[in-house]
């Protein structure tokens, strides 16, 4: 590992349960208040806000486009701000999800990219990645106040990528629970109340590089659990600042390169 040098810095669970019946929306042009609970079929560009009192939107088809155009979906404290389920090659872009259990809930999807969005204030995850969630892209979003996760990867997704996000105050910035092969870089983590990044014991084959954690109690952090903690995964060129720990917990039998510590109260602690 190498000490010093300066970097440039870039711009900065719980499993829910659809219960409500939705209904089906064929048009782009439904009203407003028709599209809270609707599963949409076509492509769809907001034209206003919606604030929905349980989950907002399902996605119900594969290629949907769904495009924000800088509106807001925001519930009530309770239900799912977009549900993506079964499908592929969908795209949610250009607007903010906030105040949902989770912002935006994945399952048994491949190939769906989040894009351009603010994820805000949601009580559980912004993003959670479940179960048969296989190469979907998660980019170029911004992150804050989630109260469990910004993005949460849970057991059995793979060959995801996280990258060019930025986080800030969420209670963690990003947590590889049982992922594997998943590339995490390019990532502005800033002042999450316990991690920039936690790595849970199930978690291997992962890359995390050219991360900026700044100022977070950890800033990549490896969980250690009664059966031990996560080996197999890389660590390289992340630059770890002004966190109390720079790299917390066991780090033997993964591989670290040229990793930038600055002015962290510890650089390392068990």
């Amino acid at each position: 590992m190498k000490r010093g040098g300066n970097r440039g810095l870039r711009g900065f669970g719980r499993t829910c349960v659809i219960a409500a019946a939705v209904v089906t929306a064929g048009a782009a042009n439904m009203a407003a208040d028709d599209l809270c609970g609707a599963t949409i079929t076509t492509d769809l560009k907001l034209e206003q806000d919606l604030s929905c009192a349980g989950n907002g939107l399902t996605v119900g088809a594969d290629g949907i486009k769904l495009h924000l155009n800088g509106y807001t979906i925001s519930g009530s404290g309770s239900g799912v701000g977009i549900t993506v389920i079964g499908r592929t090659g969908v795209s949610i872009s250009g607007g903010t999800v906030r105040n949902f259990t989770t912002g935006v809930l994945v399952m048994n999807s491949t190939t769906v990219v989040i894009k351009d969005n603010r994820i805000v204030d949601n009580g559980g995850d912004g993003v959670d990645l479940q179960a048969g969630s296989v190469g979907n892209t998660v980019k170029e979003n911004y992150f804050e106040g989630n109260l469990a996760r910004g993005i949460m990867l849970r057991s059995n997704t793979s060959a995801n990528q996280i990258k060019e996000n930025t986080f800030t105050g969420n209670r963690v910035g990003i947590l590889l629970f049982g992922t594997s092969g998943a590339t995490v870089k390019e990532n502005t983590l800033s002042s999450n109340l316990l991690a920039a990044i936690r790595v849970n014991v199930i978690a291997t084959g992962n890359l995390l590089a050219e991360n900026i954690a700044i100022s977070n109690p950890a800033g990549i952090e490896f969980l250690i659990t009664p059966t031990g903690s996560s080996t197999g995964n890389t660590l390289r060129e992340n630059t770890l600042a002004l966190n109390t720990c720079g790299l917390k917990g066991p780090l033997a039998g993964n591989t670290l390169t040229e990793n930038v510590f600055q002015g962290n109260t510890a650089d390392t602690c068990p």
